[in-house]
């Protein structure tokens, strides 16, 4: 049985598919997905949907959609405070805010990871020194004044 005539259409379906998946439409779709269900019923599937939503995340943040993703970064960490990219996904919900001009809201996340030496649990999250100059750059490029000194 020839096949080679099912070539073309199926790329084209791949091609179509995966562009979707990158509209909103397509966005909303896998945000619905990886929202659907209860929590903690089964353990697999949170951690499934808690990696779904990482990933989407960075997916809307790579695509400079950093309302987007602030959102999806929210779902996680809303629906999994134990889970295992809450500090990376508080980490990313600092750069959303940079990006959105929120810088005060940026350096209280990022003091908040500074002080509880998140970098200890995840190595997605900068060391203590790389926070701090990060923190101290916010504050002065954007003057606002003495925060997160320890």
């Amino acid at each position: 049985m020839d096949l080679s005539r099912l070539k073309w259409p199926l790329i084209i379906i791949v091609v179509v598919g995966v562009g979707w998946l990158v509209t909103d439409g397509g966005v909303k779709y896998l945000r619905a997905k990886f929202t659907e269900g209860e929590v903690g019923v089964d353990p697999k599937q949170d951690e499934y949907n808690e990696a779904g939503l990482s990933k989407l995340a960075g997916f809307l943040m790579f695509t400079f959609r950093y309302a987007s993703a602030e959102e999806v970064l929210l779902d996680a960490m809303e629906r999994y405070p134990e889970g295992k990219n809450f500090l990376h996904n508080k980490y990313r919900l600092a750069k959303c805010a940079e990006k959105q001009g929120r810088y005060d809201e940026c350096v209280q996340h990022l003091v908040e990871l500074r002080d509880m030496d998140a970098h200890q649990y995840t190595d997605e999250v900068p060391e203590h020194d790389i926070l701090q100059r990060r923190i101290d750059n916010l504050v002065e490029v954007h003057e606002l004044g003495e925060v997160g000194k320890v």
